[in-house]
Order: C-alpha cells, then sequence, then structure tokens
C-alpha cells in the first residue's frame, strides 16, 4: 500500500512539474526587449464605415530611427506598429486603460498581426530596420498595451506581446502623446 502510494506521488510530482516548465512562454531577449524613444499616433476617426468606433494607429521608435518630414522611417533599429486600435466614437485621444488584442473590434482593443496575401500587412507588428531597409517583420497575435496618461501631456505605453510561438517582447514608451 505505501509502495503504492509512493509511485501515485511520484506520478503526481512528475506531471505538475512538467506542466510548470512547457507552459512556460519563452521571453525575447536584447535587443527584442526594447524602450522606444519617439512617437507617432494618429487618428484615423471613423475610419471604417461600417464600424462606430474611432481608430488610432501607433508608429513607435527606438534609438536610431527617426521620421523624416514625409513620415518615413530611416536608419537602424526596431519600429513597432500598431494599425488599428479602437475606442468609443467619444474619444479623440487614446485613455488611462489595458488595450488587449483581439480580432473583435470592441474598444480597447487591439488587431492583432495578419499578413495578407500580396504582402500588405496590418495589426500590432514590429519592423526589424536596417540601414533604412525592413530586415524582417515579427508579428504579435496577442498580448496588451498599457497607457497611463502623465503630466504635461506625455503618455506611458507599456507592451506586453506575444507571437504565434508564446515568445514574449515587452517594450515601453514615455514621452510626449503627439497626435496628428
Amino acid at each position: 500500500m505505501i509502495q503504492h502510494f509512493k509511485y501515485i506521488l511520484i506520478l503526481l510530482l512528475m506531471v505538475l512539474v512538467g506542466c510548470h516548465t512547457t507552459n512556460k512562454p519563452k521571453e525575447l531577449t536584447t535587443p527584442y526587449d526594447s524602450i522606444y524613444i519617439a512617437a507617432d499616433i494618429t487618428w484615423h476617426k471613423q475610419h471604417y464605415s461600417l464600424l462606430d468606433k474611432n481608430v488610432f494607429s501607433i508608429d513607435l521608435l527606438t534609438d536610431g530611427l527617426s521620421f523624416d518630414s514625409m513620415y518615413n522611417i530611416s536608419g537602424t533599429g526596431l519600429n513597432l506598429y500598431i494599425s488599428d486600435i479602437f475606442l468609443p466614437l467619444t474619444d479623440s485621444l487614446l485613455h488611462l486603460g489595458t488595450y488587449r488584442l483581439d480580432t473583435i473590434a470592441s474598444s480597447f482593443t487591439i488587431l492583432p498581426y495578419k499578413h495578407f496575401e500580396g504582402g500588405r500587412i496590418t495589426g500590432c507588428y514590429m519592423l526589424d530596420i536596417q540601414e533604412s531597409t525592413i530586415h524582417r517583420i515579427i508579428g504579435f497575435t496577442s498580448g496588451e498595451m498599457l497607457v497611463n496618461i502623465l503630466n504635461e501631456g506625455d503618455i506611458r505605453l507599456d507592451f506586453k506581446l506575444y507571437q504565434s510561438d508564446s515568445t514574449c517582447y515587452r517594450a515601453s514608451y514615455q514621452g510626449p502623446a503627439l497626435y496628428r
């Protein structure tokens, strides 16, 4: 009886340890955990005619990248781009709160990465730019963005984003909330 109990206890411990280690998401490491230094936030008003939501996009750049006068990106670094952020029609600025990646365009959601035939991409993705040329595209399929409104028009954005293989990417931006 005691031998049977030991066998069950060992089996239970193996299952618990196995579940704990196999379900842990992989963490991306430097340079993919990033602090962004420039942000361009665009309010697209009611961009989708059949959707009763305001739509925003955010373009974030790491050190080494910059926008020119036509908002083209040049240099070497990472560009986190989020094309579709949804808020109620009454909102013309990003608000304090947690925005989650979801395929349903409800308030406080962000569309996940989508690559369409013909090369068009949308949603939440990161461009790895080397000498003003896109080196690779990293798409995010789940995660969240936390928005904090700071004093004097500044904003803080904290990201915890996941690729389809559960690799986690963390990033942040703190500075002016520049809207256009």
